[in-house]
């Protein structure tokens, strides 16, 4: 099985999971099973988008991956270190190679 075929199947699991959660306790009016569906939500949404520059490292095969997911793991919370993790995500040292 293809990892990304894995994490569609993983996404699709926490938000059939958060939606649930999220019925439950807006019908039975238990408003902590509410709270924690929204922040399942908010995971859904904000991990994938703290992680750009990995996964944009990983979708093009880039050379210093595993230096660009320590600075964006470990430093991406803070706005220069991510900036710098893009930056090194989307640089093609292959084009330099050409000339």
């Amino acid at each position: 099985m293809k990892t990304v075929d894995l994490l569609k199947g993983l996404c699709a699991i926490v938000l059939a999971l958060a939606f649930l959660l999220w019925l439950y306790g807006t019908f039975t009016n238990q408003p902590d099973f509410v709270t924690a569906a929204m922040w399942l939500g908010d995971v859904l949404v904000m991990l994938p988008a703290y992680l750009i520059p990995t996964i944009t490292a990983w979708l093009v095969k880039s050379p210093r991956l595993k230096t660009i997911a320590l600075l964006n793991i470990l430093g991406g919370w803070l706005l220069i270190p991510w900036i710098v993790a893009m930056g090194m995500a989307i640089k093609r040292d292959d084009l330099r190679a050409q000339d």
